[in-house]
């Protein structure tokens, strides 16, 4: 397939579709990297920022990913996953390999207080860590939780569990509700090298508020996921 300038297509569009259509079609296999942008510039015939938007385009349908410092390549299937399963109270009892890169006691702060409907100068525990599946990052993760809710929690006692898992099993909270809301994202040079992406990289941010059966507010987490590792799906019975 070639760039036909005579159309009223825009070129970008028309690269992105003969991309799409190798990937599709399996002449580029998943893990295979691309061309440099340089290259497929030459070999259509256009300049390096339309091709730059094509790759754009194709890293936000999930076709493709950008891996900081190495190139652009062909993205494997996201997993699915169900979105009601994900927000589950209930912790599955199965290891969740997770890398913890930081675990701190500090003052809220006005923005972590108004989410945990706490005093700005009360401690609350922070927690950084990364989700890991198949050896790769997929996720990054802030976790806050009142400090005097969980008193004497410690880096070792979570290892690879979930909060949810935390909270119930080592201080008996019963959780009643949780909220979340989803929202592109779009990650930044710190957080793109943690998750082993280019800056610039969209992904899915999620917020999440836990609720007690008593309507306290027990964390407040934030979760960046990468979008080519992952796609999310409701069921609606009808």
């Amino acid at each position: 397939m070639q760039i036909d300038k005579s159309l009223h297509i825009p070129l970008y569009r028309q690269v992105e579709q003969i991309l799409e259509e190798k990937i599709i079609s399996g002449q580029w296999e998943v893990g295979s990297q691309l061309p440099t942008e340089q290259e497929l510039s030459d070999r259509f015939d256009v300049s390096t920022i339309t091709v730059k938007r094509a790759v754009i385009e194709l890293v936000n349908k999930g076709y493709l990913f950008r891996q900081r410092g190495k190139g652009t390549f062909v993205s494997g299937s996201a997993k699915e996953q169900d979105l009601n399963s994900i927000i589950s109270l209930s912790g599955s009892e199965q290891e969740h390999p997770h890398e913890m890169l930081s675990f701190k006691y500090e003052t809220a702060g006005s923005e972590i207080a108004q989410k945990l409907r706490i005093d700005p100068e009360d401690e609350v525990i922070k927690i950084e860590r990364l989700k890991i599946e198949n050896n790769d990052p997929l996720a990054l993760e802030y976790t806050y939780l009142p400090a005097d809710k969980c008193q004497g929690l410690t880096p070792e006692m979570i290892n690879n569990d979930l909060i949810f898992n935390i909270l119930k099993n080592r201080f008996h909270i019963a959780l009643k509700r949780a909220k979340v809301f989803i929202r592109p994202y779009i990650l930044p040079n710190h957080q793109a090298k943690l998750l082993q992406v280019e800056a610039g990289t969209p992904v899915f941010e999620w917020e999440r508020i836990t609720y007690t059966k008593q309507e306290d507010i027990i964390e407040f987490s934030k979760f960046y996921i990468r979008s080519d590792k992952e796609v999310y799906y409701t069921e609606v019975q009808l």
